[in-house]
């Protein structure tokens, strides 16, 4: 299997960096108190230690703003999953707890301030890329609302048959969402260059140990960047 991006998002952000970690062999079926307590700790962390009245001004979270008002998104309208995150948890609604794989991830996410998201691999068909729509591509929403077809031009992660992630890091599909059966992760992390890259080398790491860790498995990882926008992997 490829995951690529497509070249030309690079000329609008050259210093864009995407993590990637795939695990295989999960046991994702079984509760566990210790990711509930990483979830429930970086919750805390994040009502403690948040800087500034309203999640879009956070030092790693504007940054998303700019880079969406570079590729034509409303930040406003579609804000990304980091920038959602943030806004439940300062509003003080609950934050969801979904399945143990999900609430790991969703506890790094939350500490380190980046987006990131779990693809079944065994849902998907074919190749996945990061790259901008032709203007065919459907997407049906996270939750089973209506199908629709994404216009072209819009950053999305998709396979070879629709569209995984609307917005790039903004809305998820229904179909290759994780839950307690999925065995087979595709975990891309975005990292803007604002930010600093090496936050995905040090996330990735994490991850890489986390997983294994609580929920057992293998994992491969790679770094992808303007000089390696594409990896190869099996599962």
């Amino acid at each position: 299997m490829l995951f690529s991006i497509q070249k030309e998002l690079f000329d609008l952000l050259p210093d864009l960096t995407i993590g990637m970690v795939v695990a295989t062999g999960l046991d994702n079926t079984h509760s566990s108190s210790e990711i509930d307590q990483l979830l429930q700790r970086a919750i805390e962390a994040l009502k403690k230690n948040f800087v500034g009245d309203k999640a879009q001004d956070h030092l790693r979270i504007k940054p998303w703003r700019t880079a969406f008002a570079k590729l034509g998104i409303s930040g406003s309208k579609f804000p990304s999953s980091v920038e959602s995150m943030a806004r439940r948890i300062l509003k003080g609604d609950p934050f969801p707890k979904i399945n143990p794989l999900v609430d790991l991830y969703n506890s790094i996410s939350l500490r380190y301030l980046v987006p990131m998201g779990g693809h079944d691999l065994d849902t998907l068909q074919g190749n996945i890329y990061l790259r901008f729509t032709e203007g065919w591509e459907p997407f049906t929403p996270m939750g089973g609302e209506e199908r629709v077809t994404v216009p072209k031009g819009e950053l999305v992660y998709r396979d070879e048959q629709e569209v995984l992630t609307r917005n790039w890091v903004c809305r998820q599909c229904e179909k290759d969402k994780a839950t307690e059966k999925t065995k087979n992760i595709f975990i891309p992390i975005d990292v803007l260059g604002e930010v600093g890259s090496g936050l995905a080398d040090e996330i990735v790491r994490e991850l890489s140990e986390s997983i294994p860790k609580h929920l057992g498995g293998t994992i491969y990882s790679a770094i992808l960047n303007r000089e390696n926008p594409s990896v190869e992997f099996s599962f």
